[in-house]
């Protein structure tokens, strides 16, 4: 595989290509023609080390954009999104978290985006859809206030298991986890109630996923 997302040269003629394609997607970001509050990065505007298992340690540094679900880099002065590779898992070891580029579908809609990998196991996997909406800003109706800009909203985070190369909604009860895990209901019911396992908390959605895949 390739040793960079793009050569040192910062001539754009210059990208690195791949068999896969995945470091060869020269495209710039869009440009907003209006300020718009807030950002877009669910983990801030900086840019951080990444780990991609087969590829030199010498990556670009990378940013997700959770409105346009990419994976930013920078070369000199402009933005650039990396092409999606279907099951490439990216490590951000500072943020401790772990990306993967997946093709999915869930309720019907098929998508090709960027989830966080919570539990990564054979049987059941845990993931984290991360989100920004573009809310829209309030004209003033006065000459005395200023124009609202738009701005980005976080949406609230989605967390899907996948089962049998199918995504399904993390269950938000015991009687649902039984069914979609396929365990024994009462069992299940002792090991949340000695756990007091919330099923609206990541922290439990991990251990409850855990126990599922023992």
């Amino acid at each position: 595989m390739g040793q960079w997302l793009l050569s040192q040269n910062h001539d754009i003629q210059q990208v690195v290509t791949t068999p896969n394609g995945f470091y060869s997607k020269p495209l710039k970001t869009q440009k907003e023609d209006h300020k718009i509050d807030g950002s877009p990065y669910s983990n801030g505007d900086r840019f951080d080390k990444v780990i991609i298992k087969d590829y030199s340690k010498n990556v670009q540094d990378l940013r997700y954009n959770a409105y346009y679900d990419e994976m930013e880099f920078k070369m000199g002065n402009e933005l650039y999104y990396a092409n999606k590779e279907d099951g490439l898992k990216i490590q951000f070891p500072e943020l401790k978290k772990t990306y993967e580029s997946l093709t999915y579908t869930y309720e019907g809609k098929t998508k090709t985006g960027y989830l966080v990998l919570l539990v990564d196991r054979p049987k059941y996997t845990l993931y984290k859809r991360e989100k920004m909406e573009l809310m829209a800003g309030t004209k003033s109706n006065n000459g005395f206030t200023q124009d609202a800009h738009d701005y980005y909203e976080k949406d609230k985070d989605l967390y899907m298991i996948s089962k049998d190369k199918k995504f399904y909604k993390f269950p938000k009860n015991t009687s649902d986890a039984a069914e979609l895990f396929s365990v024994d209901k009462k069992e299940l019911e002792s090991f949340v109630k000695s756990n007091k396992i919330n099923f609206g908390k990541e922290p439990d959605m991990i251990k409850l996923t855990e126990f599922v895949n023992k």
